[in-house]
């Protein structure tokens, strides 16, 4: 029953099939464009040339981007991109929300916190490819559909992440490796500075026109991916500043993270309410059956089984939160290890009620 309980634990806790497997990430052959699925990611490294911030004064910026979602029907909170410097706190994000595209500073997801962003419902859009662009600066954030103002927040002011040469790219997933985007991506130009109405529909128009974003070289861009190439490893930044775009050919998780505090893991109520429950039942049978096995060598350890049941427990619980934190798609919690450690000790509690019970039986 122990090792049948122990193999269940960590089945359950490492889910093997995580653990490798290749990147999901494709060039499209029929038009230029990078495809991602689940358990993708594309990367650069931190930047080569420090991009500018807002923090000493209202620098605007623009980004442009032409893509295809995919509708999540399942709650959860998918990055399309990132600007990310190590902070999540920090971090620009565009991601997706079933069929909500989100625009966004920090790391505020579920929006429990109602920090400000922008937003669209794509279901009031045509079908098919979305040009998005989207400018910022001190008159607030336009969203451009299509070279059309669709949306607008005066309030709003995006910013570029602090940090210098820290920061980096992230497309089709979090730094963390658990929130991929399903997706393509036709093009994507970095600006700066502000485009105007007209830049905006004159951009779409040259877009629709040559079906890349080629044009884009001409601007200035700080950044700048087209998608065109062959190589499907590393693809170039046409800025001409170098940050190269890498897909490594097995998924691969940016940041790690061990033993993540509750109030930073960015999971929906739904899901991480189930995840607790099941953390904490799922180890009290282990603290059952391990009390039940160290009672067989009372003469070696004592009166301490209970204790030591439970100190194996919280040793068991630790290797795989360390395990976790190397795996995609998996969180490394202190929640999850205080669940399991408690789980087991309520287990060691159900020990000698049970046997009096089966003695008075018997």
């Amino acid at each position: 029953m122990l090792v049948i309980t122990l193999f269940g634990i960590l089945i359950f806790g490492l889910n093997p099939k995580d653990f490798f497997f290749a990147n999901n990430v494709r060039m499209v052959l029929e038009s230029p464009g990078i495809k991602f699925g689940k358990y993708g990611v594309a990367f650069t490294e931190p930047f080569s040339e420090a991009i500018q911030n807002n923090d000493n004064g209202p620098i605007g910026f623009t980004f442009e981007i032409a893509l295809k979602p995919e509708y999540h029907k399942e709650g959860g909170f998918n990055f399309i991109f990132a600007l990310h410097n190590g902070k999540d706190s920090d971090q620009l994000l565009m991601g997706q929300w079933r069929t909500h595209i989100i625009f966004m500073n920090g790391d505020d997801y579920d929006n429990k916190r109602r920090m400000k962003r922008i937003s669209i419902d794509t279901t009031t859009l045509s079908p098919g490819g979305i040009f998005f662009t989207v400018t910022t600066g001190k008159g607030g954030t336009k969203i451009y559909i299509d070279g059309q103002l669709f949306r607008e927040k005066k309030d709003l002011m995006l910013k570029i992440p602090n940090g210098g040469m820290k920061s980096r790219l992230i497309l089709g997933n979090s730094v963390y490796g658990r929130n991929s985007w399903n997706g393509t991506i036709y093009g994507l130009a970095f600006y700066q500075y502000e485009l105007t109405p007209h830049q905006a529909s004159l951009h779409y128009d040259q877009w629709l026109k040559e079906l890349n974003i080629a044009f884009a070289k001409k601007e200035n861009p700080y950044l700048l991916y087209l998608f065109d190439e062959n190589n499907s490893s590393r693809l170039s930044d046409h800025s001409d500043r170098n940050n190269f775009l890498n897909i490594p050919s097995r998924m691969k998780i940016v940041k790690k993270q061990f033993l993540d505090l509750p109030t930073n893991i960015f999971r929906f109520a739904s899901i991480y309410y189930q995840d607790n429950i099941l953390n904490f039942l799922g180890f009290i049978p282990l603290g059952f059956i391990l009390t039940a096995a160290l009672n067989r060598f009372e003469n070696v350890i004592g009166k301490h089984s209970q204790l030591t049941a439970v100190v194996l427990g919280f040793i068991l619980s630790l290797t795989i939160e360390s395990l976790q934190s190397w795996t995609p798609a998996r969180v490394s919690s202190m929640l999850d290890l205080a669940l399991n450690t408690f789980g087991t000790f309520v287990g060691t509690t159900t020990y000698k009620p049970i046997l009096h019970l089966a003695n008075f039986r018997n």
